[in-house]
């Protein structure tokens, strides 16, 4: 499978351009990106030697943040990165798509001083989780971490999701990859292959789309039908939110987060008729059927 990044940067210059938000949100995640920090912090570029799943955030202390799947959380302040991380995560494993994959900051940051993480654990069986750390300065409070979800055990070590933000409504969403595979997408059983939703103290809302028809940590379910959501973002405003997901052969999408919706996988890939099933807002062709479709309209030309 080819990255994302070429088709859906050449599609949000095409019709996006004058939303920056959304040209952020489509180029990051699936390639070493050069960090965009707020307009009033200074830019920070990736150092030599910087890993390839190097990804950035920005925290509201005009610094930005910069996680390696390796397990280290970087701080970059004043154009320099800082020797001391942040965190570094113990008991993880950053083996295949596993490692530190995701980092969210509480919207109430500059009072409580929240960090959340989503990574890979090893204990006492392998897993992904999602913690929450408390900052003093430019270093994690040693001890602090606070276990908020702990997903199920991995097989494969790809399709882990690993994406967390703060919604609009002040909740934290997480998206899990179906870990290879495809029955657990469309089962309220577990939480592979969703998009997750639950309170900033790991409790889950009573309002979640299945909070009924689920039961126990099931209940954090707020979408379905995903296969590997590695990237999302909420547009600023009106707060609409898009989900990148990882095509199989076909297509690759970016679906419209929408409470309670079903996208289809393994169901559909890409369109579909179904009515059960949530439309694609956006559906490209993987980079490497995209190629052979150009040569195969250069011989017919």
């Amino acid at each position: 499978m080819c990255s994302l990044g070429e088709d859906l940067t050449l599609y949000a210059r095409r019709v996006a351009a004058s939303s920056a938000w959304f040209l952020t949100f489509l180029v990051q995640g699936r390639r070493p990106l050069r960090p965009r920090c707020p307009p009033t912090s200074p830019k920070a570029a990736s150092p030599a030697g910087s890993p390839a799943r190097r990804r950035w955030s920005s925290r509201p202390t005009a610094a930005c943040s910069s996680r390696e799947q390796g397990g280290q959380l970087r701080v970059i302040k004043n154009n320099a990165l800082l020797p001391t991380p942040f965190v570094t995560l113990t008991g993880r494993t950053p083996s295949g798509e596993r490692g530190l994959l995701g980092i969210a900051f509480d919207p109430n940051f500059a009072t409580n001083h929240c960090v959340y993480v989503y990574y890979t654990a090893t204990t006492p069986t392998i897993h992904n989780r999602v913690s929450r750390l408390t900052a003093n300065g430019d270093v994690a409070v040693a001890g602090s971490e606070t276990i908020l979800l702990e997903l199920e055990n991995l097989n494969a070590t790809n399709h882990n999701g690993g994406a967390i933000h703060f919604g609009p409504d002040g909740k934290l969403y997480v998206a899990v990859g179906e870990n290879a595979d495809s029955s657990n997408s469309q089962t309220l059983d577990n939480r592979l292959g969703k998009m997750l939703r639950i309170n900033a103290d790991g409790t889950i809302p009573a309002d979640n789309p299945f909070y009924a028809t689920a039961t126990g940590v099931n209940r954090s379910i707020w979408a379905m039908g995903l296969r590997n959501p590695f990237t999302f973002a909420f547009q600023p405003l009106p707060g609409r939110m898009f989900i990148n997901d990882v095509g199989e052969t076909t297509w690759e999408e970016i679906n419209e987060g929408v409470a309670g919706a079903n996208y289809g996988w393994p169901l559909t890939e890409g369109p579909t008729t179904d009515v059960r099933l949530r439309h694609a807002a956006v559906r490209l062709q993987p980079c490497g059927v995209a190629a052979r479709s150009r040569a195969a309209r250069s011989t017919t030309r």
